[in-house]
């Protein structure tokens, strides 16, 4: 025999919300948490994707906080901008200005018409001491290009990190 439960009133105003948003590619609705501490017993999250419009109405118009009884429910709203190549771009550049690493930033356009920025680094070899046993002098040895590529993530694909030729 089954087990017959009622779901709490802001459990199923959450799973409301989250349903109306369901099919929405722009507006991600998170699962509910128990808050541990303040005056919020539980909470979930809404994030807006590529649409400021969106968010600006979502902000007016979905409240903050709802009240169940003596159980508060708190919404927090976030707007998760996607910033454009060449703002990208831009932040790369001010990131390295005045950095003698960087040689130069660039942009160019693919056969298809894709734009693409490249962060383009000195010519010359990074070392430092590592503990590394392969280096004769327990060295790490590589190019800005490949740490840049480690430490930075760009999951578009759009920058590129590469060394600026070297004169003959």
């Amino acid at each position: 025999m089954k087990q017959l439960t009622q779901e709490s009133p802001w459990y199923t105003y959450a799973k409301k919300v989250s349903a109306l948003f369901a099919r929405d590619p722009d507006i991600f609705v998170d699962d509910m948490v128990y808050m541990e501490e303040g005056d919020i017993d539980y909470a979930f999250d809404i994030t807006v994707r590529r649409s400021h419009d969106k968010f600006l109405a979502l902000e007016r118009l979905l409240p903050r906080t709802v009240q169940f009884g003596n159980v508060t429910l708190g919404i927090s709203l976030y707007e998760e901008k996607a910033a454009s190549d060449e703002e990208i771009l831009s932040l790369y550049a001010t990131l390295f200005r005045g950095n003698p690493i960087m040689k130069e930033i660039r942009t160019a356009t693919d056969l298809t018409g894709g734009k693409h920025g490249y962060v383009c680094f000195q010519p010359e070899v990074i070392q430092f001491y590592n503990d590394d046993l392969s280096d004769y002098r327990g060295n790490w040895s590589g190019l800005a290009q490949d740490i840049a590529r480690e430490v930075f993530r760009d999951e578009k694909g759009c920058i590129h990190f590469c060394t600026a030729a070297v004169k003959a």
